[in-house]
C-alpha cells in the first residue's frame, strides 16, 4: 500500500476510496477545491479594498506607506529617513520591518498609498489560501493533503488572536499588515528551507525567500530560522551534513537580508523596550496552562464554535505521530508545531531558558500563535484526507452503494460539505458584518471625516506643528463614525501625538504620560492644533481659527525648538526611560524651560548649567525663528541664549542626528523627555539639525547579492567537479 504521508494514497487501485488525483484527470480536483475557496475568499472580504479611515494598527502602516511614497516620488531612497508622524519621530525604518512599507511606497506610484495599502491586504487575505498550498507542496506533501489545507486557512479564529486568521489583519481586526507580508512567506520559507537542508537543493532560493521573510516580517524569519535547526534534527543518521546545509541557509538568509539586520542590531540600544508591554502578555505571552486549555477545548482553531478545524488537526496529530519513526516529514511538521507551541508559551514556561535565545527580550512571544496555526494547518491537511479516505470506506461498505463508486464519493463530498460549513458560514458572517461596517464608515468619512480633513488642511497650510485630538490611553475618545480622532490624524500623515505605541520610539513611554490639562505638556510637544468638538474645545489657552461641522480647530502658541536649562542628568535605559523621567514630567520643571540630561545606556549626558534649588525664574532664552521640516530630517533655529543652555528639538533623540552650532558639527546630546539638543554658550547661535540615515546600504544590499550568487554558484562548480565528463579528453575536456 502507499502512504499518504509520502504524497499518495491507502486505497488499492479500483476502490472507491481512491483519490480523484488517481485518474488521469483528477489532479485538477485539490486545485478545484483550493480555486472554490479563494472564490469564497474573494467575495465575502470584497469590502475590504474600499479605502476609508482606519482605526487599528492600519493606520500606522498606511502612514508609513505614505511617507515611503513621498520619499520615492522625491528621488530619496526609503530605506531609512525620520519618519516623524508618530511618537514624536522616530528612524522607524531602520529600526523595524520596513519592507512591505518600501514595497507599498512603490506601488503607491500607480495607485495612491490608500489603495496600496486596501488592495494588498484583500488580496493577501483572499488568496493565501494558494501560498499554503505552495508551501506544501514544496516540502512534498500529497496535493489534496495541502488542498485541504490551504481550504482550511481562512477558517481559522483564536482566542489568543493575532494569529493567521482574518481578525488579524481586516478593517474591523487588527490590522497588523506588515505580519500579512509574513503570513505569505513563511509556508514558502518552510518549504524552501526543507528541500535545501533535507535535498541539498537550491540554496540561493532557500535563502533569498528566507531573507524576504526576516525583511517582510522580524518575528517570523525568527521562527523561519529556528525552524532550520528542526529540518536538521529530524534526521540523526543524516545529522552533520543537514546541520551544515541549515547553517548555509541560515546564514545566506541574515547575509541576504544584512540591509535590515544590521542598522538593527547596531542601533539596538536606542529601540525602546519599556514598562508598558515588558511583564504583560503582549512579550510574555500566557503561559502553557491557559495555552493548553485554549487548545485542548478549541479555542485555538475555532473560538466560539464547533471545533471543525481543531478535530482535523488533531487527526493529522495522530497521523503524523503514527508515522514519526518512518517518515521525516512528519517528524519535521511535528517539530515545528511543538517549537511554535514551545515558544508561544512564553516567559512564565519558559523563564530563564529564554536567555539561550538571541534578542529574546525584545521578542513579543504571544504571536508565535501564527506558527501553531500554520502547522496546524498541514496537520488539518493530513487529518482531512485520512478522515476522508476511512470515512469513504465506511460509505463503500454500504450495500446498496458498493457498485455505485460516483455515488459514494457524491455521499462523501456531501458529508465533508456539511461538516465544515458552519465554519463558512461563521468566517461568511463576520466578513458580512466588517463589510457593513465599512461602508457605514465610507458615509461617515464623506461627512464628519471631510470636515475633520478640512480642519488638518488648514493647520497645515498655518505652518508645521503638531495636531492633539485626543489619546489613545484616554477612557472616552471621540470619534468619526468608529475611527477615534487620534487615529484619524495619523490617517491624514500628519505630525501628531495620541496614537501611543509602546515599542515605537525613545518618546513613547512618556507621550503615554501626557496630559491634555497640562499647558506645558503642549508647549513640550510642541503641540500647535488641537482639534475637537465645537462645544468642547481643548483645557488649556488657545485660539479658535476654523470650524467644520462638529469639530473646531484651535491653534496654540508653541514651537519645535526650545532653549532650556540643563539639570543635573537623570541615569536611564531603553527599559525605563519613562520610570526614570516621569516625576520631572509631572512638576513645574517643564514649564519653567529646566530639564535634566540624560545618562542614557553609559553615554554621556549634557553637563549641568543651573542647579536645581537655584533655579532662574527668568527663561535662559529665546528662540527668534525656526524653520522645521521634519518628514525630510531637518530643522534649523536661530536663538538668543541669555546664560549657558541647551538647545533642544523636540523630536526623539537619536545618534544619527547630526548637529551643528554656528556651523561646527557638535555631538549630539539626549535631554529629558527623551529629545535631542545642543549645548551653547550665553549669546546668539545658529543651530541645525538634520539626522543622517545609516549609512552604506549599498555595501549592504552588495553583500546580498553576492551571497546569493555565491549559493547558486557554488554548488554547482562543487557538482561539476565531482562529476565526469561522459565523453572527450577528461584532461582537456574535448
Amino acid at each position: 500500500m502507499q502512504d499518504t504521508l509520502e504524497g499518495e494514497d491507502l486505497a488499492p487501485a479500483g476502490d472507491p476510496r481512491r483519490s480523484p488525483s488517481d485518474t488521469p484527470s483528477g489532479s485538477r480536483w485539490p486545485l478545484v477545491v483550493l480555486g472554490a475557496v479563494v472564490l469564497f475568499n474573494l467575495v465575502v472580504l470584497r469590502a475590504e479594498p474600499q479605502p476609508v479611515l482606519n482605526l487599528n494598527d492600519s493606520t500606522i502602516h498606511g502612514s508609513m506607506l505614505a511617507w515611503a511614497n513621498t520619499r520615492i516620488e522625491d528621488g530619496h531612497l526609503p530605506l531609512d529617513g525620520w519618519y516623524p508622524d508618530v511618537s514624536l519621530g522616530s528612524s522607524r525604518f531602520h529600526h523595524y520591518q520596513s519592507l512591505p512599507h518600501v514595497l507599498g511606497g512603490a506601488l503607491a506610484v500607480l495607485t495612491g498609498p490608500e489603495r496600496a495599502l486596501t488592495w494588498t491586504l484583500y488580496l493577501g487575505l483572499a488568496l493565501w489560501p494558494i501560498v499554503v498550498y505552495a508551501g506544501g507542496r514544496l516540502m512534498g506533501w500529497n496535493p489534496w493533503v495541502c488542498a485541504f489545507a490551504g481550504a482550511l486557512s481562512p477558517l481559522i479564529v483564536s482566542e489568543p488572536q493575532l494569529g493567521y486568521e482574518w481578525g488579524s489583519y481586516a478593517w474591523r481586526g487588527y490590522g497588523t499588515w506588515a505580519q500579512l507580508w509574513g503570513m505569505w512567506l513563511l509556508p514558502l520559507a518552510w518549504g524552501t528551507s526543507w528541500r535545501a537542508v533535507s535535498q541539498g537543493r537550491s540554496y540561493a532560493i532557500a535563502a533569498l525567500v528566507l531573507a524576504l521573510t526576516i525583511a517582510a516580517h522580524l518575528l517570523t524569519g525568527y521562527l523561519a530560522l529556528l525552524s532550520l535547526g528542526v529540518f536538521a534534527l529530524v534526521k540523526w543518521s543524516d545529522l552533520l551534513r543537514r546541520v551544515g546545509r541549515a547553517a548555509v541557509v541560515g546564514l545566506g538568509g541574515i547575509l541576504v537580508a544584512s540591509w535590515v539586520v544590521v542598522p538593527l542590531v547596531v542601533d539596538r540600544v536606542w529601540t525602546v523596550n519599556d514598562e508598558f508591554s515588558r511583564g504583560k502578555i503582549y512579550y510574555d505571552s500566557f503561559g502553557a496552562r491557559r495555552i493548553l486549555g485554549w487548545l485542548f477545548t478549541g479555542q485555538v482553531f475555532d473560538r466560539n464554535r464547533a471545533p471543525v478545524v481543531t478535530i482535523l488537526v488533531f487527526a493529522g496529530l495522530a497521523v503524523a505521530l503514527w508515522r514519526f519513526g518512518r517518515h521525516e516529514r512528519a517528524r519535521a511538521l511535528v517539530g515545528l508545531s511543538l517549537l511554535s507551541l514551545v515558544l508561544f508559551f512564553g516567559r512564565p514556561t519558559l523563564g530563564d531558558v529564554l536567555h539561550l535565545l538571541p534578542g529574546s527580550g525584545d521578542l513579543f512571544l504571544r504571536r508565535f500563535v501564527f506558527g501553531v496555526h500554520l502547522a496546524g494547518l498541514y496537520l488539518a491537511g493530513i487529518g482531512a484526507v485520512r478522515l476522508g479516505q476511512l470515512g469513504l470506506g465506511l460509505i463503500s461498505r454500504v450495500g446498496w452503494l458498493k457498485a455505485r463508486p460516483a455515488l459514494v464519493w457524491a455521499v462523501g463530498v456531501a458529508a465533508a460539505i456539511v461538516f465544515v460549513s458552519s465554519a463558512f458560514v461563521e468566517r461568511g458572517s463576520w466578513a458580512a458584518r466588517g463589510g457593513q461596517w465599512i461602508h457605514e464608515q465610507a458615509a461617515v468619512d464623506a461627512t464628519e471625516g471631510a470636515d475633520f480633513g478640512a480642519l488638518v488642511d488648514i493647520g497645515l497650510e498655518r505652518g508645521p506643528g503638531r495636531f492633539f485630538a485626543g489619546m489613545r490611553s484616554s477612557a472616552m475618545k471621540d470619534t468619526i463614525g468608529q475611527v477615534p480622532l487620534y487615529a484619524a490624524l495619523v490617517n491624514q500623515h500628519v505630525e501628531s501625538v495620541g496614537f501611543t505605541r509602546p515599542t515605537w520610539s525613545l518618546s513613547s513611554p512618556i507621550e503615554y504620560r501626557f496630559s491634555s490639562f497640562n499647558p506645558a505638556h503642549y508647549e513640550l510637544f510642541a503641540i500647535r492644533y488641537v482639534i475637537d468638538e465645537v462645544a468642547d474645545g481643548p483645557p488649556v489657552q488657545a485660539e479658535r481659527i476654523a470650524e467644520r461641522g462638529r469639530f473646531a480647530l484651535w491653534e496654540l502658541d508653541t514651537g519645535y525648538v526650545e532653549v532650556v536649562d540643563v539639570l543635573p542628568p537623570i541615569v536611564a535605559d531603553r527599559t525605563n526611560l519613562g520610570l526614570q523621567t516621569a516625576e520631572w514630567f509631572r512638576s513645574d520643571l517643564p514649564a519653567r524651560h529646566a530639564n535634566p540630561g540624560i545618562a542614557f545606556e553609559g553615554h554621556d549626558a549634557p553637563p549641568a548649567t543651573v542647579d536645581p534649588d537655584e533655579l532662574p525664574d527668568t527663561p535662559p532664552g529665546v528662540v527668534t525663528s525656526e524653520t522645521v521640516e521634519l518628514g525630510d530630517g531637518r530643522a534649523r533655529a536661530t536663538v538668543s541664549a541669555e546664560r549657558p543652555s541647551l538647545v533642544m528639538l523636540k523630536t526623539s533623540f537619536d545618534p544619527r542626528w547630526r548637529v551643528t552650532v554656528d556651523g561646527r558639527v557638535v555631538e549630539p546630546q539626549m535631554i529629558a523627555p527623551s529629545f535631542v539638543g545642543a549645548s551653547v554658550p550665553a549669546g546668539d547661535h545658529v543651530v541645525t539639525f538634520e539626522y543622517e540615515p545609516f549609512p552604506r546600504y549599498d555595501v549592504l544590499l552588495l553583500i546580498g547579492g553576492l551571497t546569493l550568487v555565491g549559493l547558486w554558484a557554488v554548488p554547482r562548480i562543487l557538482r561539476a567537479r565531482t562529476v565526469p565528463p561522459s565523453g572527450g579528453d577528461e584532461t582537456t575536456g574535448a
